[in-house]
């Protein structure tokens, strides 16, 4: 059973970076860490959520939660193989499939690869507040948050409403003045496709789909962004 919101203190040693939706692009995930000279065991890796499904390599991308320097919290697709495993039906499979779990399917039921997936996915987290070495506080989960302090994530429960739009919410991206969550510095998310790292409130969504022609993987490092009276200056994605 995973801890629903889980904190990570500072890292003290090395730098922390935040990535974009993987859909089992690890070869261009290693490309982005090598180019950012990240160094296992001394920077940590935290990881917006969806790992698998879309891309080429989904049981490598979840092979990467036994390392101790990345963390990453529950995205739809982490939760569809889930329901899928749990055999909730031909409805789940089905929706499932259509969104690129082909991989982990065998007519309908899943195979054994996605049952090995299980086994790592089913601890995740929904939400990771990162205590950062430089003071700022930042609240990570898939979708959005959708709760007006992020405090109050600690009352949800796995499966209400409230905690379905972590994973599947797109409201608070449709708002152009959306107010900041209190409580948190920043909150960082995936799963809504934006053409560049994009701001509403204190909320940052990154998704710029790695898995479409055209598309990329976003890679950031927390430890340059920078507050700047109400708002943020952020590092060239």
């Amino acid at each position: 059973m995973s801890d629903f919101h889980r904190h990570v203190p500072p890292n003290r040693f090395g730098r922390d970076f935040v990535v974009s939706d993987l859909h089992g692009h690890l070869g261009a995930l290693r490309s982005e860490l090598e180019g950012r000279r990240f160094i296992p065991g001394r920077d940590r890796l935290f990881s917006v959520g969806d790992l698998v499904d879309r891309g080429p390599d989904s049981p490598g991308c979840v092979a990467l939660l036994q390392e101790r320097w990345f963390f990453a919290v529950r995205g739809n697709h982490e939760d569809m193989l889930l329901r899928a495993v749990a055999n909730e039906g031909s409805r789940i499979t089905g929706i499932w499939r259509e969104n690129g779990g082909e991989w982990g399917l065998e007519g309908w039921s899943a195979n054994a690869a996605a049952r090995a997936a299980a086994e790592f996915l089913a601890p995740l987290p929904w939400a990771l507040t990162l205590h950062h070495r430089g003071g700022l506080r930042f609240g990570i989960c898939h979708a959005e948050c959708p709760v007006e302090d992020w405090a109050e994530l600690q009352s949800l429960q796995p499966g209400s409403e409230r905690a379905l739009r972590m994973i599947w919410g797109r409201d608070r991206i449709r708002l152009r003045d959306a107010p900041p969550v209190s409580g948190i510095d920043l909150t960082i998310h995936g799963h809504t496709l934006v053409d560049t790292p994009l701001l509403r409130g204190n909320a940052l969504f990154l998704e710029t789909g790695a898995f479409l022609d055209g598309g990329r993987m976003t890679l950031l490092c927390l430890d340059d962004i920078v507050r700047e009276g109400a708002g943020f200056s952020f590092p060239a994605a």
